[in-house]
């Protein structure tokens, strides 16, 4: 095992400036779901340069998942990875009245970065660029103390997180999300004992999150010229009662799906019927996304079961005939808040800043669903805004750096231990 070393001697060794720098220049990197491959190149520029072996996963054509790992000395001590993502929900160079009603903080020209008093602005600097750096800058911390850990520590920056996928006309890359690259991580030799996953969790720690369902909810008419259209039932007349229905059956469905406290969200995403340029007939289909979270310990087909039976009264009452189409499933995660990594992260929180972590369940997905699935135990806590601020394309410095130091001691802590004592925790 690896000496002991004085756990201030190894936070001294974070160092802020080359953090914010790495976290810069990544965020500098335009790279929306579907164009990672210049950030993945960056990324992995920065990792070879801490001495770690890289090999780039060529998940599609120009799209790599970044995989880095730092041997340690003995093939019997666990290993932790590090798992963040490298595609952003938006665009740097979107639409600027795109980008203004997401936040107030972006450029719309290159360099899309900058930095302010203790403040990181850009795209992707708070999901999740920021954390990217913060893991290569606790490999460098632990270096640069001298301490040689027993275990491996693994970096995995994928492709294709962003919760968006392909569905209809909307096809490629770009809608490729949703875990697509960690998926491909751990079926081709991504994988480790434990994992964090640096998602903005505001420093907070997320054992579980929920799973999601995106349903299409579809109705066929008959496409007939206006001047005879008096009598033809109009789909998207009835599409509005479909989500009169849905509304109608949200509230019993969060009252039932509640989990630990918090009511799955519902969200009706998007709805499309007919052709603007053609409003002289009647629609011939009609067309409704919708979004539905559901907790751990339940399964995509009885949620999809939830669906069907709140738009049966429509069938047997109004003779509307929803076709309903789950076209994304996405599960759940749940670790216990008494397993190893949870435990390692409380008790180096509790170390940088001297009271305990804040424990919370959150709506939102992450790939720790894909990583447990594969046996691989993994929870969410990175940085994010100041207190009170956890505004999109803002970073608090002081939190990435706190965040970072997090992150050494809970490395050293893992890979100084055997897989055993990490696997049989409690």
């Amino acid at each position: 095992m690896p000496e002991r070393i004085d756990p201030e001697s190894l936070l001294r060794s974070v160092d802020k400036e080359k953090l914010v720098q790495d976290a810069l220049d990544l965020v500098n990197v335009d790279s929306p779901t579907g164009k990672e491959e210049e950030v993945g190149e960056l990324y992995a520029s920065k990792l070879r340069s801490l001495g770690m072996k890289v090999v780039m996963q060529e998940v599609e054509p120009h799209r790599y998942n970044v995989l880095a790992t730092l041997r340690g000395k003995n093939p019997e001590a666990a290993s932790l990875m590090f798992n963040g993502h490298l595609d952003t929900s938006f665009a740097a160079s979107e639409d600027p009245e795109i980008l203004k009603a997401i936040s107030p903080v972006y450029r719309f020209e290159p360099p899309w970065g900058y930095v302010k008093d203790d403040w990181l602005y850009g795209m992707g600097a708070f999901n999740m660029k920021s954390a990217l750096a913060a893991y290569a800058a606790a490999v460098r911390a632990i270096q640069e103390s001298g301490n040689e850990l027993d275990g491996d520590i693994v970096i995995a920056g994928v492709v294709g997180e962003i919760e968006k996928t392909q569905v209809d006309r909307f096809r490629g890359g770009e809608f490729r999300g949703y875990g697509f690259g960690t998926a491909y991580l751990v079926a081709h030799g991504g994988t480790a004992d434990v994992a964090i996953l640096g998602e903005p969790t505001g420093l907070r720690l997320m054992c579980s999150h929920s799973g999601s369902c995106w349903f299409k909810i579809s109705l066929k008419g008959s496409l007939v010229h206006t001047g005879h259209s008096q009598n033809v039932p109009n789909v998207i007349y009835q599409m509005t009662r479909v989500i009169d229905s849905l509304e109608h059956w949200i509230p019993d469905y969060q009252e039932r799906y509640k989990y630990k406290g918090q009511k799955p969200t519902v969200n009706v995403g998007a709805i499309e019927g007919g052709w603007p340029w053609r409003a002289s007939r009647t629609p011939a289909f009609c067309n409704l996304y919708i979004d539905v979270r559901y907790p751990p310990r339940f399964r995509a087909v009885e949620i999809k079961e939830e669906v069907y039976r709140a738009l049966e009264p429509l069938r047997s009452s109004q003779g509307i005939e929803p076709e309903i189409e789950a076209y994304l499933t996405d599960e759940w995660s749940e670790v216990s808040e008494t397993e190893f990594i949870p435990s390692a992260i409380k008790k180096a929180h509790e170390q940088v800043f001297g009271r305990p972590v804040e424990i919370v369940y959150f709506s939102w997905s992450s790939d720790a669903n894909i990583l447990t699935r594969h046996g691989i135990s993994a929870v969410n806590y990175g940085p994010s805004g100041g207190p009170g601020k956890e505004t999109r394309g803002t970073m608090y410095i002081p939190n990435l750096l706190n965040c970072a130091k997090v992150y050494t001691l809970v490395a050293h802590d893992v890979c100084s231990k055997t897989r055993q004592e990490v696997r049989s925790y409690t």
